[in-house]
Order: structure tokens, then C-alpha cells, then sequence
């Protein structure tokens, strides 16, 4: 689509994210002020050594409100009070080894948190999109090299891919018997492995940049293979969604796989030494012994996306890493990083 369109479509826009402080969250955050939306971000309040380093950088730039998904009655006062006429949930325990840590938690802000959302949106009359970020490991995975799609049947065996499954028949749950009450379109979006610019927290790519003054990384489960997709690539397919909700929420409503294309499914060790390559860095590449649940293969069918609304990625592994490389070293650098930012969202939409 083109960007014109999409500015036209966004412009002034009332946009809430929850999760706003976030991977994800920041740069859909950045890419809405670029389209010229009015954004309001909710996000957990900030700790002093937590990940979100990205947002405590830029967080000026934002207009925020700072609490837990799981206190639904300040949460509804902030999206009650904004009015917000889209809404994107992000806000969620998502770490795979983390989850398989600390169950508890994981289950109460992904499932219990996704309700509240739901609900009070149910409530909110200037709603008409709400896209709900759970993940591509909602399916059953037996570890087979086999594509899943949006049918295809949900599951788990540990608590991060158990919770987001969850989430996607409670979505399910709602859709069916609150049918009178939505007057919105209401979609789940199953992405996975992204990467880019601004991550630091506990996943491969922040792994290995994170280990560049020791050339030394480790890595576990070197041969399991992932759909790595570009950051920028994935928040513009969320946003194609609403668009489409206002045409027709009722058809456009539902599951959308994001996914790249085949090039980009690569092993974990291969991306690790294709990565060190465009930042120039030979590491020592040790395996990690593994006491976690991890699936060897995830492979997504990403057609319904693709031809209901025209989207797919235009970056490939290559350039993907490249403009990832490019941004960290940016902030190393202790360079301009919110005009870097702000560089690569022009780049992917005018290029």
C-alpha cells in the first residue's frame, strides 16, 4: 500500500498500545508519529536495570502512562479517558525461558491481561481495531518441518506457547459468543523472531551484540531453524490490519500470520555468523548446554495476509541484518539514535 495512503488513513488517528516501552511497542510507536497518528502508550512502570534501554532513550518523544495490564481498573480509566479509535496489545511476558522461570506470571499478564483488554474494549464506543500481538508459537508443534496457517491447530508443552494459545481461544471465545456486543474488528497477530535495532533483552541478536567485547558468544540449540523477519516488515503489517477493519470489520476480523519469506528461515548458528559478518566481529561460537524447551523447526504460511491486503516483506535476511548492525552500532557509538530511527522507517517506506 501505498505510504501516502497509509499517512492519509493514520493521520490524526487516536492509537493506544499497551507494551508501548517495549521492542515492538517502540517502534510502532515511532512509525505511527512518522504516519502522523496521535499516540498514547501504556507500558509497566520502568526499573532501574531493567531491558527497556531503547524506550528510556527516547521516551521524551512519547506521551505515556505507566501501569500493570493487570490492574483493569486503571487501565480502562486511561483508554476510557483517550479515546483511543485503535488499539494494540503488546503488553505481555514474552520470553520463552523466562515463562518456563516464572509460570505464574506468565499465565496472569498474557491471558488475564489479553482479557481485560478485550473487555474493556468491549465497553469503549470510539474503538474500531484491535489487533492483539500473541505469537507465531500459539501452534502445536511437533518439531516437523511443516508450515502452519491460520487453522492449523493450536497448542503447547511449555508455559510461554500454552499462554499465547490461550489467548488466541479466548480471542476466539469472545468473537463467538459477544458477536452483538463487537462493533470492532478484532484480529490476533502470530509473529515471531524479529529482530532489528533497540532489543536488549534476553534473545539471540541482543545475545550476540551484547558479546562484542568479548568475541565470545553462546548460543544454545545452534541447529534449530527460525523465521527471522525485519522489525520494521512486521509493525507494517499490524498496521495494514486496522485499515482494512474500518473497510469491513466483520470480514477483515480474525488470526494473521506475519511471516517472511523462505530465504529468511535459517539455523541459529547461521544467523549468529552472518550477523558478526556486517558488524565485524569474529566471535567464538560455544554451545550453551540447554535445560529449556525450545521447538528445532517454526515455519509460518503467511498467504492470507498477503493476499487479503497485499503485504510482504520487502527486506531480505541480508538486509534485514544490515540495517540491524547499522542501528546498534549507531547507539554504540553513542550516535543520534532517534534520527537512525527515524532514517530506517523512511528508508523501508520510500525506498
Amino acid at each position: 500500500m501505498d505510504v501516502t495512503k497509509i499517512k492519509s488513513f493514520y493521520k490524526n488517528k487516536k492509537v493506544f498500545i499497551t507494551g508501548h516501552s517495549g521492542f515492538k511497542g517502540i517502534w510502532l510507536s515511532f512509525i505511527l508519529k512518522f504516519l502522523g497518528a496521535n499516540v498514547l502508550g501504556y507500558s509497566y512502570k520502568l526499573k532501574k536495570n531493567d531491558k527497556f534501554i531503547f524506550f528510556k532513550k527516547t521516551k521524551r518523544n512519547f506521551k505515556s502512562k505507566f501501569g500493570d495490564i493487570l490492574n483493569y481498573d486503571y487501565l480502562k480509566k486511561n483508554i476510557k479517558d483517550f479515546k483511543p479509535h485503535i488499539v494494540f496489545h503488546f503488553a505481555a511476558q514474552s520470553l520463552v525461558i523466562e515463562s518456563q522461570k516464572n509460570p505464574k506470571k506468565t499465565f496472569e499478564t498474557n491471558v488475564i491481561g489479553t482479557n481485560n483488554i478485550i473487555d474493556i474494549c468491549l465497553s469503549t464506543k470510539s474503538i474500531k481495531s484491535l489487533i492483539i500481538a500473541t505469537s507465531d508459537k500459539c501452534y502445536k508443534n511437533n518439531s516437523k518441518k511443516i508450515k502452519f496457517n491460520e487453522s492449523s491447530e493450536l497448542g503447547g508443552d511449555e508455559p510461554y506457547s500454552i499462554s499465547k494459545s490461550l489467548c488466541e481461544h479466548l480471542i476466539k471465545i469472545y468473537q463467538t459468543n459477544s458477536v452483538k456486543k463487537i462493533k470492532f474488528g478484532i484480529s490476533s497477530v502470530r509473529a515471531g523472531n524479529v529482530i532489528g535495532g533497540g532489543d536488549f533483552n534476553n534473545r539471540l541478536v541482543p545475545d550476540i551484540i551484547n558479546s562484542t567485547k568479548k568475541k565470545k558468544i553462546l548460543i544454545r540449540n545452534p541447529k534449530h531453524i527460525r523465521p527471522w523477519q525485519y522489525i520494521i516488515d512486521v509493525c507494517h503489517a499490524y498496521l495494514l490490519i486496522p485499515i482494512y477493519h474500518y473497510k469491513n470489520y466483520k470480514k477483515y476480523s480474525g488470526p494473521y500470520n506475519i511471516g517472511p519469506n523462505r530465504k529468511n528461515f535459517i539455523s541459529v548458528q547461521k544467523l549468529t555468523k552472518k550477523l558478526s559478518d556486517k558488524i565485524s566481529i569474529k566471535f567464538k561460537i560455544k554451545i550453551k548446554k540447554q535445560f529449556f524447551k525450545e521447538k528445532k523447526f517454526l515455519f509460518l504460511n503467511s498467504s492470507k495476509i498477503r493476499k487479503l491486503m497485499n503485504w510482504k516483506p520487502l527486506l531480505d535476511i541480508e538486509e534485514t541484518l544490515k540495517e540491524t548492525a547499522e542501528w546498534y552500532k549507531f547507539f554504540f557509538n553513542k550516535k543520534n539514535i532517534i534520527k537512525k530511527t527515524l532514517d530506517q522507517i523512511k528508508f523501508y517506506y520510500y525506498q
